[in-house]
């Protein structure tokens, strides 16, 4: 207990300092007041992945929920100063601490209870944490998972993705950035976050993933214990509506950061936060695929 309150005075810290929001102003003046989305409700806070900055978010995903009249913010995830500040290179419980916080201040602007979360990759287990250790359960309605390494993913993966160009400069390998670590398969990190139930709490979950995913994947067994490689990692457990993109529209390809750009995952997400059926017109299907 007492390490989650230190994390959240440090997260309390750095949100004061760093953090991005589209749509919710951190420290709105009072003619700047918190503007509900045309249709009320729960607003819906939209926390991003590794690197990605708001505009990345705010662009197709957040102008789509814009659109259905929803209210919405981006969360960025923390950066490490030693790394130029790159969203995402903090430790995960250290994103979810600023995270429980801001969700605090955007349903004291909103005059809600609770708020809906959309979490992209990293921000999906920085979500997760939150609603499981700080409290999130009782103020979150609606979760969506998009490309979530929900029980981990392959290290190979996560040294292309995390050691690219844009840590390149840093020298630094994925051994030595704590989310990296704990994004791998078997982490401790992920075995505390999903010991137990995966899903805690009377809140709405959702999974969606691709299996063109450069990111979210790992090695498992196929016909005649042929290796092969596997997607199903992305998913929540049971009480989830776990979905695959090709479920709904077969033969797509989508990658890693086209879950949050593609129309086909933003329609599932659209569903979801309006609590309907998901299922992805056929005229969506035949829109030009993200393969990024």
């Amino acid at each position: 207990m007492r390490r989650s309150k230190r994390l959240l005075r440090l997260a309390a810290a750095l949100l004061g300092v760093s953090l991005i929001a589209a749509a919710c102003d951190p420290n709105p003046a009072t003619e700047e007041a918190y503007e509900l989305g045309s249709n009320g409700g729960d607003p819906v806070i939209i926390v991003a992945g590794t690197f990605s900055p708001a505009i990345a978010n705010e662009a197709f995903l957040g102008n789509a929920i814009e659109a259905t009249g929803h209210t919405h913010c981006v969360f960025e995830l923390k950066g490490d100063d030693n790394l130029g500040n790159l969203p995402g290179t903090q430790p995960i419980e250290l994103s979810a601490g600023a995270l429980a916080l801001f969700v605090e201040d955007v349903l004291v602007w909103s005059g809600e209870t609770q708020a809906d979360l959309v979490g992209h990759s990293q921000g999906a287990l920085a979500a997760r944490y939150y609603i499981k250790n700080f409290g999130g359960a009782a103020k979150v309605d609606t979760f969506v998972s998009l490309a979530g390494p929900n029980e981990g993913t392959d290290v190979i993966g996560l040294i292309t993705f995390l050691t690219g160009p844009l840590l390149a400069p840093f020298g630094v390998g994925c051994e030595t950035i704590w989310p990296c670590v704990q994004m791998e398969e078997g982490s401790t990190f992920l075995t505390d976050l999903n010991a137990g139930d995966m899903t805690p709490g009377p809140v709405d979950y959702y999974a969606f993933y691709t299996d063109n995913d450069e990111l979210v994947w790992y090695w498992g067994s196929g016909p005649f214990g042929i290796p092969v490689v596997k997607f199903d990692n992305a998913e929540l457990g049971p009480r989830a509506t776990n979905v695959q993109v090709d479920d709904m529209c077969p033969f797509r390809v989508v990658g890693h950061v086209g879950m949050i750009i593609d129309p086909v995952p933003i329609h599932m997400t659209l569903d979801a936060l309006a609590d309907r059926p998901i299922d992805v017109p056929f005229l969506t299907c035949l829109l030009p695929p993200v393969v990024i």
